[in-house]
């Protein structure tokens, strides 16, 4: 397959990056790393007539320490971030999820931050060839009015399949996006919309630039777990990520995320408020799994490799390995 025609942009300075996107909007996509955007236009499943390229500019590419937080540009590989001293001390729940991403001698060296939380959300139905799409018509994805994969659907139920992403919400992440007028901060959890065919929360003209992790204000525990068809290369079909702190034999703080059932990660709030201010305790496995149960049936649908009966169970079994692993259980 071959790349469609397009004009390629590789300012050296992010105001010129952002004018550039300014003045295209939509019309213009932004080149990180480029495993996952180059085999979407190889698929043709976008054609932008600019593709605007980060390579060149120094400032999206750093790991900085701050008293209250860790800032990573948007640029920053993920090979750089797995070696990263700092990361690897207060986040290694975070190095975990980078390692499990594609495979190490592409993705690692290749693959962005960024370009790991922009995603594109995946469907069996959608990430095909065009010619394989073309026996199928049209879906909400490519203009259409229908999801091939849910019947009735009024919106693309397509799946964030992105490792850090809910290892990143857990740890209350927050984003910084910039465009020509000024740039605004938003956290992670709200960056993704829930449908499919307009996934993210960011202006045509905007550019995601860093990544801020507040640093925690005890030690924290931490787990990731995923369900991929292999080890490597894959893309996870169900993964879950668990933070906490236990301090004086309580719960002070918790936060558990599903991702990978849907087109947005899910904050699972019901179990944060069952688990928060008590002592750790075998039930509070059980309590994770029913509530990664109860929002993976409300959300799989039948677009991935693996049956949606399957991976609603995996949905409560990883919650359940990821409380057990992050308690201490």
């Amino acid at each position: 397959m071959r790349l469609p025609a397009f004009d390629y942009q590789a300012p050296d300075k992010l105001d010129q990056a952002l004018k550039i996107k300014g003045e295209l909007g939509g019309n213009a996509s932004v080149l990180a790393g480029g495993t996952d955007i180059l085999v979407n236009l190889k698929h043709r499943l976008f054609s932008p007539a600019t593709l605007i390229s980060l390579k060149n500019i120094k400032e999206l590419r750093r790991i900085e320490s701050k008293p209250d937080s860790v800032v990573m540009g948007a640029a920053t590989t993920l090979a750089e971030m797995a070696d990263n001293a700092t990361l690897n001390e207060h986040f290694p729940v975070l190095i975990k999820a980078i390692r499990s991403i594609g495979a190490p001698g592409i993705q690692a060296f290749r693959g962005t931050l960024g370009g790991n939380i922009c995603l594109s959300p995946r469907c069996l139905f959608y990430n095909q060839s065009h010619f394989w799409r073309s026996g199928k018509g049209s879906c909400h994805r490519t203009g259409g009015k229908e999801c091939h994969a849910l019947e009735g659907s009024e919106s693309c139920q397509s799946i964030c399949s992105a490792d850090t992403v809910p290892v990143l919400v857990a740890l209350s992440a927050q984003l910084t996006l910039a465009g020509p007028g000024g740039t605004r901060l938003m956290a992670l959890s709200d960056f993704y919309t829930g449908k499919g065919e307009t996934p993210f929360n960011i202006l045509p003209e905007e550019i995601l630039t860093e990544v801020r992790i507040p640093l925690p204000w005890a030690p924290i525990s931490a787990s990731y777990q995923r369900l991929a068809m292999r080890a490597a290369v894959d893309f996870p079909l169900v993964n879950a990520a668990a933070v906490a702190i236990v301090d004086k034999g309580k719960v002070e703080l918790f936060r558990l995320v599903l991702s990978a059932v849907g087109p947005a990660p899910i904050v699972l709030k019901e179990a944060e408020a069952a688990i928060k201010g008590s002592a750790p305790s075998q039930e509070m496995i059980q309590t994770a799994g029913d509530a990664a149960f109860k929002a993976a049936e409300g959300s799989v649908v039948e677009n991935a490799s693996l049956s949606r009966q399957y991976r609603v169970k995996m949905a409560a079994a990883l919650a359940r390995r990821a409380v057990k692993e992050a308690l201490g259980l």
